[in-house]
């Protein structure tokens, strides 16, 4: 699975150049309810009926409200929502629900599918482990989807489910952002990315596609948000505004000949990994996470470590595959009310892969 440095840098992508294998993205929990955008045909939002624990030993009851924004009957829906890293279903009512990877997709059942325009229907969950609340996304079949197909030539695309997510680009590469019709222009904060291109979403009515480079090593926020025509109308409608960010790491590519260089992030917790001797170890987290330990020394040669909790810059850290043996490099995540004089209960979450290396 070879191909050149701007081949597709996402989960088990493989850029070679030198060879650069990225293992996933992260995933920031949030922690309040959301609305999805409209432009598939209805909203669902999210209320926490209930929530107990933090981290792994943490759970919580929610329902999800879904309307039909269609001026048509709808027969059928779906909600997808990202998993947050280490939460699972444990059931569901009212629905039937598939995860594929780190994405959830709940459908209706046979007796709640049909909403007229304007009508609701509630399913529930109990989710364990870290209690971020959902952040939705619907569609049904009232309203033609809406497909936005990626800028061609890109190295990594970013979609609408990307949304909190942080990832990490190598100088040179290019990011696509692919997004509804309702979401105005994408902003960039910071100096690591240069836009390139931007067509089409609100107010236009097409899809929104745009491209943006990575010129140089640092951080960048990538932000947007939807709008719609009835918000400016007398009297303004109601629909929300859906706010939408994804945190970007640009590092330099590793010299020529140097051997693979692996990139890992927040879903390959608990993974085990297989180095050589020479090969490079990237770990790529969110800004809320502590620099990493390395248990035990000596396997792994330590490089650079930029970001990570307190800087609120995404954490990059670098190690070098030294000698036979293995090794743990772990983290965890901290939150600057913990440390207050009345600490809040911010659950903690631990993060850790496991290296073998070989001759």
């Amino acid at each position: 699975m070879i191909a050149s440095r701007r081949s597709l840098l996402t989960a088990s992508g493989i850029i070679a150049g030198t060879t650069i294998v990225a293992l996933g993205m992260t995933t920031i929990a949030g922690g309040t309810p959301a609305t999805a955008t409209v432009a598939d045909g209805c909203t669902a939002t999210v209320r926490v009926d209930s929530r107990w624990g933090s981290g792994a030993g943490g759970g919580q009851i929610v329902t999800f409200t879904v309307t039909n924004t269609a001026p048509a009957t709808a027969s059928q829906w779906t909600v997808t929502w990202p998993l947050a890293d280490g939460q699972r279903i444990v059931s569901s009512w009212n629905t039937a629900v598939d995860t594929a990877g780190s994405v959830a997709t709940a459908t209706n059942a046979p007796y709640n599918g049909v909403l007229a325009p304007g009508a609701s229907t509630t399913f529930g969950l109990q989710l364990a482990g870290p209690t971020a609340t959902p952040t939705p996304r619907c569609a049904n079949n009232a309203a033609p989807p809406t497909t936005v197909s990626p800028p061609s030539g890109a190295d990594v695309t970013v979609r609408e489910t990307d949304n909190q997510r942080t990832i990490t680009l190598f100088v040179g590469q290019t990011l696509g952002v692919a997004l509804a019709a309702d979401y105005l222009p994408p902003t960039v904060g910071g100096s690591a990315l240069t836009p390139l291109s931007t067509s089409g979403g609100y107010p236009s009515g097409q899809p929104l596609v745009a491209t943006l480079r990575a010129v140089s090593p640092g951080t960048a926020e990538l932000t947007s948000q939807t709008d719609h025509a009835c918000r400016h109308a007398t009297p303004p409608c109601a629909l929300p505004t859906v706010l939408w960010a994804v945190h970007v790491a640009v590092i330099e590519v590793p010299p020529t000949g140097s051997g693979q260089t692996v990139v890992v992030t927040a879903p390959d917790n608990q993974r085990d990994l297989t180095l050589r001797v020479g090969d490079s170890l990237v770990v790529s987290l969110a800004s809320n996470y502590l620099p990493p330990t390395v248990t035990p020394t000596g396997v792994v040669a330590p490089g650079e470590v930029t970001g990570g909790y307190p800087s609120g810059q995404p954490l990059i850290a670098r190690y070098q595959a030294a000698t036979p043996g293995r090794v743990d490099v772990a983290t965890i995540t901290d939150n600057l009310c913990r440390h207050s004089p009345t600490p809040c209960p911010s659950p903690q979450v631990r993060w850790v892969v496991h290296v073998t290396v070989t001759p």
